[in-house]
């Protein structure tokens, strides 16, 4: 996740074993202004289908999710308490949904439905 976030740059340096990395996206977010609230999401999960995203690349975990709010698409977003992510696919669900791309079915069971506070962090890449 910090390597991801780096990449992103989102962090400035790995800080081991101190706070969480969505702190130092939160941070920065709240520093530069770097953000622009989109509300309240309904949080879902999937998992490996053979396809590859709408946009042709693989889905990869703790990257991709799709979401079919036109506002989203082709975006870095930051999901409160999750992490920063791209917006690669769409789906079947409805608007308001973002559906977050994991490894396994269990994992994604687990998961099941939540809520998440959205954020757009920067254009698309």
């Amino acid at each position: 996740m910090i390597v991801e976030l780096l990449s992103l740059g989102l962090l400035f340096a790995p800080i081991p074993n101190e706070l969480p990395p969505t702190f130092y996206a939160e941070q920065r977010i709240e520093e530069e202004g770097v953000n622009e609230y989109m509300g309240t999401y309904e949080l879902t999960a999937y998992t490996w289908t053979g396809n590859k995203c709408t946009d042709g690349i693989w889905p990869c975990a703790g990257v991709t999710v799709a979401s079919n709010d036109p506002n989203l698409w082709h975006k870095s977003i930051y999901i409160e308490g999750y992490g920063v992510f791209f917006v690669h696919d769409t789906g079947g669900m409805a608007s308001n949904v973002i559906d977050i791309y994991m490894d396994s079915y269990d994992e994604c069971i687990q998961f099941g439905r939540q809520k998440g506070e959205v954020y757009i962090v920067e254009q698309g890449l």
